[in-house]
């Protein structure tokens, strides 16, 4: 099958998985034809739920960097429906057009039909994404078209679209094999395959920047098989979720952004002049003050990024599982937070640097159950508010406590509330940190302070291996942080900062400025979410109603007198006024763009053109069709033609490199923002 290339056991049984002869594996994938939706009977949705349908490892499920964004965003919006979400698949994608018809299922996730005019009966939601097919070799493959692939293997996942398009080819192109693939391997396997010559050619579905072929030097894309084309969602015509999904996709599509994949080593990031760190939420170490991004690991960071002049960018994840994968892909170059996962200790493609600082956490238990000794822990059931410091310092010391159970308690719950279950006895135990164990045993009579326990959740940071100067550079700075007392005044600082509440469930209840109901009300009443133009008005003004630039931009939004008049506002000092031109102003910007641009490019786009003009940043999207990049996608597609400009000629034209800082300073801080509440979705609890 594979035109003997000598195979070891474990590929032969890893190749039995996951390639399956295509004679037997896709002989009923047929596209669904027009006739199948004339008769079609409606099931009605079970009450509460919201059915989705999908193709495992289609590309309009997954996003370029393998992760659940398309999972999240539609659990978010079920929950806004009030409803549970009831997520399933199916193996051939003509299969997701039948049950939609039928009503079977009330959204259907995965490739669309060749002509959705033929199914009047369906309807595309507004973009989600871009995608181009793309046909992948070895390096040395000279073919450039699907004509000089004499003699080749072809593999591509059972769901694609162009089975029957390699069977035509098959027919004039001599010695032309195919094998069909599971559908749900990840998506770096079929590169996987053509390095390693089990195969010759994979067809792969790319969605935004080719970053992830950096991570297979063996491999390149040969030819294209499709332009850049929109991703929708579908649901039936009639069926009202149509425009609660649009508006949905509108105004929130940007809170599920992902960062931009760049591998780099130090050299590369000196020379970029940029430092990426990953952080999270934590008290005291990173937390949002004010409007303002604070904190120990913040201020830490920033010394290093300026000790070796560099501009720092923060990316905010939620959970080790998300820190782990940007650091390994390339969305960050530093992780700052703590974290304690076996995967940083044991896991060769991460090195942790030099322990810099400890956090001691103490047990609070009822007072007729002393805990003393951590001998007095065995069998115990402690509490804790999920993915906190405190939680993840219990999680650490577990496998040291025989019998210790660790619960996670919703970060909805309050502190006050789970400390009033330890006393009642729900639960055996909490712990707290050391500089808040004196407050909780005046507040809490019923409660007492006990032992200190053992944790290896200590303040380090985590860089990937194979980065030996930058982990150098790491530990001789945090060294002589500790020497010069940069690192003792810093804590000393942040050691007693706790904020009221680590997540918000309840958009109202978030503050981020003195302005935060007019940013809502403009928000709400232009379709975005008002979380981003609260980080826009920062950047722009630090929310100061009277900043004026040296351009002669006003007020909170920093608008141009001109640009003001012209939008129907005199009086940009008002703040009422800043704001609602502001918005009206991306929400016009926002607009211009076309229709298959997904929605929270043209949010990024429109912020831009807010920034540089729509005139440059046109030009900017002429380049990165110059480039073979996506010019319908911002990240790792047009901010790099961005880049490309703002060296072009041999010079700089700062006005895009401003854009670029400016862009990616909105969406750091928004990220903190989302960070701040337990859903991406204000208002949306997580259940």
């Amino acid at each position: 099958m594979f035109r003997g290339i000598k195979l070891s056991a474990a590929w032969l049984g890893c190749a039995a998985w996951l390639l399956l002869f295509v004679n037997t594996a896709h002989a009923t994938a047929r596209p669904l034809a027009p006739r199948d939706t004339s008769t079609a009977v409606s099931t009605p949705s079970a009450p509460g739920v919201l059915r989705v349908l999908a193709v495992p490892g289609d590309s309009a499920v997954r996003d370029r960097d393998g992760s659940d964004q398309t999972y999240r965003m539609l659990e978010d919006f079920a929950l806004a429906l009030g409803r549970r979400l009831e997520w399933s698949e199916v193996s051939r994608p003509d299969q997701l057009f039948e049950k939609l018809a039928t009503g079977s299922t009330d959204v259907v996730v995965g490739p669309g039909p060749d002509k959705l005019e033929a199914l009047p009966a369906i309807a595309a939601t507004s973009p989600v994404a871009t995608e181009r097919y793309v046909v992948v070799g070895r390096t040395d493959n000279p073919a450039r078209n699907p004509l000089e692939l004499k003699g080749m293997s072809v593999a591509m996942a059972l769901a694609s679209p162009y089975w029957d398009y390699f069977e035509r080819v098959r027919e004039v192109v001599p010695g032309l094999k195919l094998h069909a693939l599971s559908n749900d391997l990840k998506r770096d396997a079929p590169l996987q395959l053509v390095a390693d010559g089990m195969v010759d050619i994979a067809i792969v579905a790319v969605t935004g920047s080719q970053d992830w072929f950096a991570e297979h030097p063996r491999v390149k894309p040969l030819f294209n098989l499709t332009k850049e084309r929109p991703l929708s969602w579908y649901v039936r015509r009639d069926d009202a979720l149509l425009a609660s999904l649009n508006q949905f996709i509108e105004r929130y599509h940007t809170a599920y952004f992902e960062p931009s994949v760049f591998l780099r080593d130090f050299a590369a990031i000196k020379q970029r002049g940029v430092l990426r760190v990953i952080t999270r939420v934590e008290d005291g170490n990173y937390f949002i003050r004010e409007g303002k991004p604070s904190g120990f690991e913040l201020e830490l960071a920033s010394a290093f990024a300026e000790r070796h002049g560099l501009r720092l960018e923060v990316r905010v994840a939620q959970d080790d599982a998300q820190i782990f994968e940007w650091l390994e892909k390339g969305a960050g170059d530093i992780v700052t937070s703590r974290v304690v996962s076996r995967e940083a200790h044991h896991n060769p493609g991460f090195t942790a640097s030099r322990i810099f600082r400890y956090d001691a956490f103490a047990t609070v238990s009822r007072r007729d159950l002393p805990l003393r000794s951590p001998a007095d822990l065995a069998g115990l059931v402690f509490a804790a508010t999920e993915d906190s410091a405190e939680y993840r310092a219990l999680l650490s010391m577990r496998e040291e406590v025989p019998g210790l159970t660790v619960i996670a308690v919703s970060p909805q719950v309050s502190e006050q509330l789970l400390l009033e279950r330890v006393a009642h006895g729900m639960v055996d135990a909490t712990v707290v940190t050391g500089q808040h164990a004196s407050d909780i045993a005046a507040r809490y009579p019923a409660l007492v302070v006990g032992t200190s326990i053992a944790h290896r959740y200590d303040y380090r940071w985590t860089v990937r291996g194979s980065d030996d100067a930058l982990l150098a550079a790491v530990n001789r700075f945090l060294g002589e942080a500790q020497s010069s007392g940069l690192t003792p005044m810093l804590a000393a600082r942040y050691g007693g900062e706790r904020p009221a509440a680590r997540f918000i469930a309840d958009a109202s209840a978030l503050r981020l400025s003195p302005y935060d109901p007019i940013v809502q009300h403009y928000a709400n009443r232009y379709g975005f979410d008002w979380r981003l133009i609260a980080a826009q008005m920062y950047q722009e003004s630090q929310f100061d109603p009277g900043a004026v630039s040296p351009s002669g931009a006003r007020g909170l939004m920093q608008l141009m007198p001109s640009t003001a008049q012209s939008l129907g506002f005199a009086d940009v000092w008002r703040p009422d006024s800043a704001i609602h031109a502001g918005v009206k102003y991306l929400y016009e910007l926002r607009n211009e763009f076309d229709a298959e641009v997904p929605a929270g490019e043209r949010t990024w786009f429109a912020l831009a053109a807010y920034n540089l003009g729509p005139g440059r940043l046109e030009r900017a999207r002429r380049m990165a069709v110059r480039l073979k990049l996506d010019p319908n996608r911002w990240s790792g597609n047009v901010e790099v033609a961005m880049l490309k400009l703002a060296h072009a000629g041999g010079g700089i034209d700062r006005r895009y490199g401003q854009a670029l800082i400016y862009v990616r300073a909105i969406q750091s801080l928004y990220g903190s923002y989302r960070s701040l509440q337990v859903s991406s979705l204000p208002g949306v609890p997580r259940a």
